[in-house]
């Protein structure tokens, strides 16, 4: 017997996000999926008749963040990536060092909350500080219902492989300055705990040589930014198959510049997204979809070929995020077998009207109309982390 039911008028079903309607599912004791019920769609959506149509979404997956420094809001406004965040001595490391280990803590958890009232139940975090760091955030957030894998940071290579074991892999800030004796060791640590490493790359600028002594030598399995790649940058990022996280907001608030998404999207490369630290960005991945979309236009107007899919934004905070962290077996989408990590939106908030809603525009309506207020209710494991009053 199941110990949970969720019932739903309409939700998106499976890793294709199918748009199915009277869904119901089944939950086990451990938060997983266990039978799915629903109807087709044969009609034009109706939402007049009722009150509160509900509208089932996966939970949403927050690639790539920096959770600690959420204490330091707007502290960066108007100033460079690198006074702020380069390691070991900007802005950002500087607070991070004096700042009381209180303040930090409340600053992770109310991120944390931001984020389950958004539609995300899960963040990858790049942890600063080693292991204090990694103790930090677990100590934060060991009683919150939310989902995490922790990139950890290392100072000397005696920790690498402790950071490893308690982490879910590496966070390198970036390739440079990396020893043949540090990578002898990531590369060892790394296939013996099967763990995965991610690398801040080509963020303000390009380097080809690094670029391609990264891709090379293999120890890189997920690639942060790429901002500054170019075509052959993405073809051999692709034949090694790397993962690839864009973190466009954050590029815009420092004046980097623009992740290269038409060649991105000429490729294929299923990318995920990544809102990057919080002290810049509130952690809100409609508002991530919604600036990726809109500078995907202006980049993509000359090539006709290019069409930017709704639903396959979408997928850059669902399934795709879930694959390229290898977690789809459990997260992702709403499917038998995996976690019930999922949220609702009401389709009768007033922000969602429309004379015409049928099973194609329901995609444009959600990249680019839903606020963190049509968001009522988070489910994480099939338990209720989050109701909007």
């Amino acid at each position: 017997m199941p110990q949970n039911q969720i019932f739903c008028r309409y939700a998106l079903i499976g890793d294709n996000l199918e748009l199915k309607q009277n869904v119901s599912l089944d939950i086990n004791d451990e938060g997983m999926i266990i039978n799915i019920e629903y109807d087709e769609i044969r009609e034009e959506i109706d939402i007049s008749k009722e009150k509160n149509v509900f509208l089932m979404i996966p939970g949403f997956i927050n690639s790539h963040i920096h959770i600690g420094d959420s204490f330091a809001k707007e502290m960066g406004y108007n100033h460079d990536l690198k006074k702020i965040v380069s390691p070991p001595y900007g802005l950002k490391h500087e607070l991070l060092q004096k700042i009381p280990e209180k303040i930090k803590i409340i600053g992770m958890q109310n991120a944390a909350a931001e984020m389950v009232s958004t539609g995300i139940t899960c963040f990858i975090d790049f942890r600063e500080r080693n292991m204090e760091g990694i103790n930090l955030l677990n100590n934060a957030l060991k009683r919150f219902p939310i989902n995490y894998l922790i990139f950890g940071r290392f100072g000397n290579p005696e920790e690498i492989e402790s950071i490893f074991k308690v982490a879910d892999g590496i966070g390198l800030p970036s390739y440079h300055n990396i020893s043949s004796k540090i990578k002898e060791i990531l590369n060892f640590n790394k296939e013996k705990l099967k763990k995965k490493i991610a690398c801040h790359c080509a963020e303000l600028e390009r380097n080809e040589n690094l670029i391609n002594e990264m891709f090379n030598e293999g120890i890189v399995d997920i690639v942060i930014h790429g901002t500054h790649f170019i075509k052959k940058d993405l073809i051999h990022l692709n034949k090694k198959n790397l993962s690839l996280v864009l973190c466009p907001r954050s590029n815009g608030y420092f004046g980097t510049g623009f992740p290269p998404i038409l060649n991105i999207l000429k490729l294929k490369i299923p990318i995920s997204l990544g809102t990057d630290n919080v002290m810049a960005n509130n952690p809100d991945l409609f508002e991530e979809m919604r600036y990726f979309y809109r500078i995907a236009r202006v980049l993509c107007k000359n090539d006709i070929s290019v069409k930017i899919s709704a639903k396959d934004i979408l997928k850059m905070v669902t399934v795709n995020a879930a694959r390229n962290f290898k977690i789809e077996k459990k997260l992702g989408s709403i499917s038998k077998g995996k976690i019930a990590d999922l949220f609702l939106i009401n389709l009768n908030d007033p922000n969602f009207y429309s004379i015409n809603i049928d099973i194609n525009k329901i995609y444009p309506l959600i990249v680019q109309r839903t606020k963190s207020e049509n968001v009522k209710k988070t489910y994480i494991k099939g338990e209720l982390a989050f109701e909007r009053k």
